[in-house]
């Protein structure tokens, strides 16, 4: 009995034993055989690491081949967020070296979760003090490593900074969006200007390398490499010496009328080839420095860019629209040519003051400025003689010829935040406002004032429009793309944005007023020793709050014209005192004539 319970329990415990041996040898051959790739993949993972490199952006030039905006080498401080084995500890005490808050860095880590091997930039562009301190608690601050990066470097400054625009850390949307396009959760991206609407043209393709590593993470060796490959470059239309200029006398002058009284907030001006539509200058002051945002901004000093009541991040140019003032009353006079509401050789008397339903509408000179052709009427900037044109004409078809001649809508220049303006009709005001158009408000809207809106760029293409014959060119800033070792890619070629169709007496008459304003109208103090010829319009709109906005739009040499210049002074009084010495500096350095003492007329005794 007793050999037969012993024989059942061997066969039993046999049994078991090739059971338990089968099961091993099944599970192995699982894992060797259907298995073995992924866990070959997770070994791997454990012994190499991948190490990120973003591409140097693509380099900027002016049209010289001055390097505007190019890379310069420097160290971050990243965090590999695998390797971060201690946050509790590690954080606080990142926070304490870096300066920043431990919220921040935490959000950081977060947003590197997707790619936990690469390195996540805490600080970048770190400075050798907090490089060694960061040496000096290496063993304090496990994966936290010191790492060699581009960072992108704008040569002067704050110069042209709202042609550039800024680069910043690429955020939660922005990533989502990108993602499959090979982007990395701590990359670089550009956010305003060129560096946004080019970024897939300056980011290159992105490089790394793996490294073997021991248990303790440490690297015991190289694995393989892969080269980042610069981004492509940009060459411009603008002239970095030109661009220079219409800064310094636009800054220059928004402190002259500062110190005479007038708030004078900030202004631009904007410099094109009319032959082309190329962008020579585009300048907007107060202006801000993009190498502030290379390292990462802080959130201190993003709020104070922010709470700046100067605005340094808005363009003046493109972004801001204004009453167009008298700039505007030469498509009052080529609307009221084109459909013979007018001719050339009428004659009007300027007395001051113009009257309609009961209401008496005053000019800039209140005295009047006594008998005028519509040519004298541009010259002098006579209020009155735009008033009785918008009456013959009406609100609508002035609007008309508005939207004709480009204003309501953006010029496409091709840069983010482009502002459309305003051209209001009387079917807009009864739907606004419910209530009528008023005939008061067709007179002002002629020279430009009430509900109109206009942007610097918009003003500018009015006058090319004169100067080119009806012909207006799209604003064109890249004049080509290079690929990385400087080999030409794409040539942009200047686009024709409309063709505006008037008789060639039209023009004409246009023309003459406009030389007129700079030899014995409006400018023709500003204009004195000028060593070539002009045609300009001057105009003061005034802001309803006591203030007046400088225009000045210009074009020159007169007979065959080549650029037009036109700036405004937001709230810096008469056009031809704020606005009018900015453009004449502009134009003294394109034509290389020396500088002179630019005289202006006394304030409030001009338009």
């Amino acid at each position: 009995m007793w050999e037969i319970e012993t024989s059942r329990r061997l066969r039993v415990l046999a049994l078991l034993v090739v059971a338990v041996i089968g099961l091993l040898v099944f599970r192995l051959a699982w894992m060797q055989l259907l298995q073995g790739a992924q866990y070959k993949l997770i070994a791997e993972d454990n012994r190499l690491r991948r190490h990120y490199a973003q591409a140097p952006r693509g380099t900027i030039y002016d049209r010289n081949g001055a390097v505007l905006v190019s890379n310069r080498p420097s160290f971050a401080v990243s965090v590999i967020p695998a390797e971060y084995a201690n946050p509790q500890a590690a954080t606080p005490l990142l926070a304490a070296l870096t300066g920043l808050p431990r919220g921040e860095i935490e959000a950081m880590l977060t947003a590197g979760k997707d790619a936990p091997y690469t390195a996540v930039p805490v600080i970048r562009d770190a400075g050798p003090d907090l490089l060694a301190k960061i040496e000096e608690r290496k063993t304090a601050l496990p994966g936290v490593v010191i790492e060699a990066i581009p960072v992108r470097h704008y040569v002067y400054g704050g110069l042209a900074a709202h042609v550039f625009g800024y680069v910043g850390r690429i955020n939660a949307e922005e990533y989502a969006a990108r993602k499959s396009a090979g982007y990395n959760p701590a990359d670089l991206i550009g956010k305003d200007g060129l560096e946004l609407v080019w970024e897939d043209v300056l980011r290159g393709t992105p490089g790394g390398r793996e490294v073997e590593v021991n248990a303790r993470g440490e690297e015991i060796g190289a694995a393989g490499e892969k080269a980042a490959i610069p981004g492509k470059g940009l060459v411009l239309t603008l002239d970095a010496n030109l661009q220079k200029v219409a800064e310094e006398s636009l800054d220059t002058q928004i402190a002259i009328s500062r110190s005479i009284g007038e708030p004078a907030k900030g202004g631009g001006v904007v410099v094109i080839d009319i032959r082309s539509g190329a962008v020579l200058a585009l300048a907007s002051i107060p202006a801000f420095d993009p190498n502030a945002f290379v390292g990462g901004i802080s959130a201190k000093d993003w709020a104070a860019l922010l709470a700046n009541p100067g605005n340094p991040l808005t363009d003046r140019v493109t972004r801001n629209a204004y009453p167009p003032a008298s700039v505007f009353k030469i498509v009052t006079a080529a609307a009221a040519l084109d459909r013979g509401l007018v001719t050339a050789e009428e004659i009007f008397d300027d007395k001051g003051v113009y009257s309609i339903a009961g209401w008496d509408f005053f000019g800039w000179n209140p005295k009047g400025l006594g008998k005028l052709d519509l040519a004298g009427a541009l010259a002098m900037s006579s209020d009155p003689v735009f008033y009785e044109l918008g009456r013959r004409m009406g609100a609508d078809t002035l609007a008309s010829y508005a939207l004709t001649f480009g204003y309501g809508k953006p010029t496409g220049i091709g840069l983010p935040g482009e502002a459309d303006g305003f051209v209001p009709t009387e079917e807009w005001k009864t739907a606004a406002y419910g209530e009528p158009w008023y005939p008061g408000e067709t007179i002002i809207a002629a020279i430009g004032q009430g509900y109109y809106l206009a942007t610097l760029l918009q003003q500018a293409s009015l006058l090319m429009a004169v100067a080119n014959g009806g012909v207006v060119y799209r604003p064109l800033l890249v004049d080509k793309v290079l690929d990385p070792d400087g080999t030409p890619r794409q040539k942009l070629d200047p686009v024709i944005a409309r063709t505006i169709h008037l008789a060639p007496e039209t023009w004409e008459t246009i023309r003459r007023g406009l030389e007129r304003v700079v030899t014995q109208g409006t400018a023709d103090t500003v204009f004195q020793g000028f060593g070539q010829t002009a045609a300009a319009k001057t105009g003061s709109a005034e802001t309803g709050r006591g203030t007046t906005h400088s225009w000045f739009a210009c074009y020159a040499p007169a007979a065959a014209p080549e650029i037009v210049v036109a700036a405004l002074v937001e709230e810096g009084g008469d056009g031809s005192v704020a606005a009018g010495p900015v453009v004449r500096k502009v134009l003294d350095a394109y034509f290389g004539l020396p500088p002179s003492k630019i005289k202006t007329p006394p304030p409030g005794q001009t338009d």
